[in-house]
């Protein structure tokens, strides 16, 4: 076997240094090649090397990167010699065992002959020092080698690569400060009554673009025009509304968040109108869909109102619904989001209709126990005939009301129920069931006014054990636990009063009396709940309910929870 012909010293290939060993240690570590391991060139270019001319541009599927997988490096006597290809010739017959053995040990390949099996008689080859030019030189070879493999797996993909975990906080910020649109009535002055978990208040009129900072309770009279408010700080939370009295009657209206798609129930469009409010600076537009008794109700001016920015447009309900007693209205907006509510003034009372809550179970909160009447107004904006049940949550605990088991109710269809004699001298709260999706309220008559009071849904989730209300006058906080387990329920009642405690049974309800001072009335139970405020005038005729609702959890930031397989 004729020796290996040394390469001559080449000029150095671009900028490189000879203290490489750490940056070029992972591109071995890639390509399994060990510190004496020596990457061969082509014969053409050693060839051209020794002739003094410029190598020749090397191909890499002539360069031999033979791998060894070893996880150390091999002492330098047991490292061989790379053969010369030899062509074999006929070998004459072995004149002796030991040379037969010698011979088919030869013919044996080379991978499967282990380096501690070398014979002894069989001379070591001496292992040439490199010349830094050629460590300089294996360098290069080996990290072009390494970028075409790594051009070779950005071929495949970036999925070819191993995922890496990107770097996630330990807490992310939560910001539950949300703006609330209250209403007004042309009947007579309003007083904005707004109350702030933490902090002042914004106030900005429907109208107008400038807003002013009111302390954490407001108690504002004389207005006419819609407000906006808004905490100023950005976990708090508020609650308000615009509280109407006359000589008889009493209205509230209450704040609440613009809404894409929303539902509001009246008595019947006679006296009725839909105002729409658009608290934000651009257009918003409109579709409403009006149905009663007999099913839809078309006409003109429903569909494609434009509401402009910061400004509100009233619907006149009278001339599309005059003859019924029942109305729901649906509206929907294709571009930005609006606040809707009814208005209805009669000589038999008068009141707000908030938009109520469209779902699968629906609760009524609060029902006074000595109503003239109590009707219950029930939409199915389904193409399909819906089946709902009408349970009683009482002191004497829950049960379905009689004749009400399954009530049928035709589809796109808006009706009232009469359940007066069913609910008469026993305040209680209602759970209405069904298959398919519904809309609820009840309208509550107490001498010569009566009080809309929009429905909620049946929440089991955590935000239904933490509620509040801004208080604006006296009555009573009715609580209903519609759950199958006992609640203990903590009433807050604001600064510089005591707060109260109550036991609420399963499928039970609780009365407490509003202590007088009380700014807002917080609810912290250990179970879900559903409450409201029955407001009345003292000595004269006038009922309002304001529905309780979620409170916002103050907190700065959340935990994160990280799970690593998340995404792989």
């Amino acid at each position: 076997m004729s020796p290996r012909r040394r390469m001559p010293e080449p000029e150095p290939i671009g900028p490189f240094s000879d203290e490489t060993e750490v940056e070029m240690s992972a591109i071995r570590r890639g390509l399994w090649l060990d510190d004496d391991q020596e990457v061969a060139a082509p014969r053409r270019a050693s060839r051209a090397a020794a002739e003094g001319d410029e190598p020749e541009e090397m191909d890499l599927a002539e360069v031999d990167l033979q791998p060894r997988r070893a996880s150390r490096a091999l002492p330098a006597e047991d490292v061989q010699p790379e053969p010369e290809p030899v062509t074999e010739a006929p070998q004459a017959a072995p004149e002796s065992a030991e040379q037969a053995g010698k011979q088919a040990e030869a013919k044996a390949p080379a991978q499967t002959k282990p380096a501690a099996s070398t014979p002894a008689s069989k001379p070591k080859a001496p292992v040439q020092e490199l010349t830094p030019d050629q460590r300089r030189r294996r360098r290069w070879l080996v990290g072009v080698a390494a970028g075409a493999a790594a051009s070779l797996a950005l071929s495949f993909g970036v999925g070819a690569l191993p995922p890496q975990d990107a770097p996630l906080p330990d807490t992310v910020p939560l910001v539950t400060a949300i703006s609330r649109t209250c209403p007004v009535t042309d009947l007579a002055p309003g007083t904005l009554v707004a109350a702030s978990s933490e902090g002042d208040i914004g106030v900005r009129i429907v109208g107008e673009r400038r807003s002013t900072e009111q302390a954490g309770r407001l108690w504002l009279p004389d207005r006419t025009a819609p407000s906006v408010i808004s905490p100023t700080l950005p976990q708090a939370s508020v609650s308000g509304g615009h509280i109407v009295s006359t000589d008889t009657q009493l209205w509230w209206g209450t704040c609440r968040a613009p809404q894409a798609d929303q539902y509001v129930q009246l008595p019947g469009g006679v006296d009725a109108r839909l105002t729409i409010i658009n608290p934000e600076p651009d257009d918003a537009l409109v579709d409403v869909t009006l149905s009663g008794p007999e099913g839809e109700i078309t006409g003109d001016g429903l569909r494609g109102l434009t509401v402009p920015g910061n400004s509100q447009i009233a619907v006149e309900l009278s001339s599309h619904a005059q003859g019924t007693d029942a109305l729901g209205a649906r509206i929907r907006s294709s571009v930005g989001r609006v606040l809707a509510v009814g208005q209805v003034s009669r000589p038999t009372g008068g009141d707000f209709a908030a938009g109520t809550a469209q779902g699968t179970a629906v609760v009524i909160p609060a029902l006074p126990s000595d109503p003239s009447s109590t009707k219950l107004l029930l939409t199915n904006p389904g193409t399909s005939r819906n089946v709902v049940k009408i349970e009683a949550v009482s002191e004497a605990g829950r049960y379905v009301l009689e004749g009400y088991e399954g009530y049928a109710l035709d589809a796109q269809r808006t009706v009232s129920l009469d359940l007066t004699s069913l609910i008469a001298g026993s305040p209680m709260a209602l759970v209405i069931t069904a298959r398919d999706s519904f809309a609820a309220t009840a309208v509550v008559q107490v001498a010569d006014d009566f009080a809309i009071e929009p429905g909620v849904l049946a929440d089991d989730s955590v935000a239904a054990q933490d509620l509040v209300s801004v208080v604006p006058g006296p009555g009573l906080l009715q609580l209903a636990n519609p759950g199958s387990g006992e609640v203990l329920a903590v009433i807050n009642w604001g600064t510089g009063q005591a707060p109260a405690n109550r036991t609420i049974g399963p499928g039970a309800i609780a009365s407490i009396e509003i202590p007088a001072g009380a700014a807002q009335a917080r609810v912290e139970a250990t179970g879900p709940i559903a409450g409201a405020l029955l407001l009345t005038v003292p000595d004269r005729s006038g009922i309002a309910v304001v529905v309780l609702h979620a409170a916002a959890r103050p907190q700065a930031s959340m935990p994160m929870e990280v799970d690593p397989v998340l995404g792989r």
